[in-house]
């Protein structure tokens, strides 16, 4: 049995995680909150961290940006639930575990929780996992299907983003946001600039202020993401 919270300042929201918990027989709901300053009270003096906080995004007095910074050492996984996509790339940074976009089913909440806690790699829900699916600007907008594992990078435009894969780019008129959404760091990716996610088994060269990818495309090392370069470092330490 998997224990949770639910942060969120509206009451319909709350009704909803609690109907999606009640329905998932290995969680078990604590308690939920209308309010960051009581969340943060409470949960600061909690003796032991729960599994999985989910926790909204905009709320009044404290966000739930700030609010995750305090509390995140309090439970072991961490899943944001917002109706706006641009925050992705808060959550993204802040490494949470899940993002549930407003307004979501019980199925995608379901396949979240999965995720979460799920021990075997190959499970129906991390093969539907395996591809993300864009809006492709030169096929007129059409969704196309592009597995994770061709993707060595994403660049944002001024208005769509890049998606380079080994030999050739696909042009998206889908948002960074929603790319940051939707690549997961469990697979692998990582932000490094604040226009470029990549990843990690790409890259072929690592210097303090630049990766060159297996393809060969060039990224800068942004001031904000040193984390990236120190935890590559450590891991081609751990592999010599």
């Amino acid at each position: 049995m998997y224990t949770c919270l639910a942060i969120d300042d509206e009451l319909s929201a709350i009704e909803i995680i609690t109907d999606y918990v009640a329905a998932q027989p290995q969680l078990k709901l604590l308690k939920s909150y209308s309010t960051a300053e009581t969340a943060l009270k409470e949960i600061e003096n909690l003796k032991k961290p729960v599994d999985v906080i989910f926790l909204d995004i905009e709320m009044p007095s404290m966000n739930g940006i700030e609010l995750a910074k305090r509390i995140k050492h309090k439970t072991h996984k961490l899943v944001f639930v917002t109706a706006h996509a641009a925050y992705a790339i808060d959550s993204y940074e802040l490494e949470a575990d899940g993002f549930l976009l407003k307004p979501f089913s019980q199925g995608k909440f379901d396949q979240t929780v999965k995720k979460l806690f799920s021990t075997t790699p190959s499970t129906q829900v991390d093969k539907v996992d395996d591809f993300i699916l864009l809006k492709s600007i030169e096929q007129r907008n059409r969704f196309i299907k592009i597995k994770l594992d061709k993707i060595y990078a994403v660049e944002a435009q001024e208005r769509d983003i890049k998606v380079h894969l080994e030999h050739e780019v696909i042009f998206s008129n889908s948002s960074f946001a929603e790319a940051l959404a939707l690549l997961p760091h469990e697979k692998g990716f990582s932000r490094v600039h604040r226009s470029f996610i990549v990843a990690e088994n790409q890259v072929k060269t690592l210097e303090r202020s630049y990766i060159i990818l297996n393809n060969g495309v060039r990224i800068s090392i942004g001031r904000k993401y040193l984390d990236f370069y120190h935890k590559m470092s450590k891991k081609k330490e751990n592999l010599a």
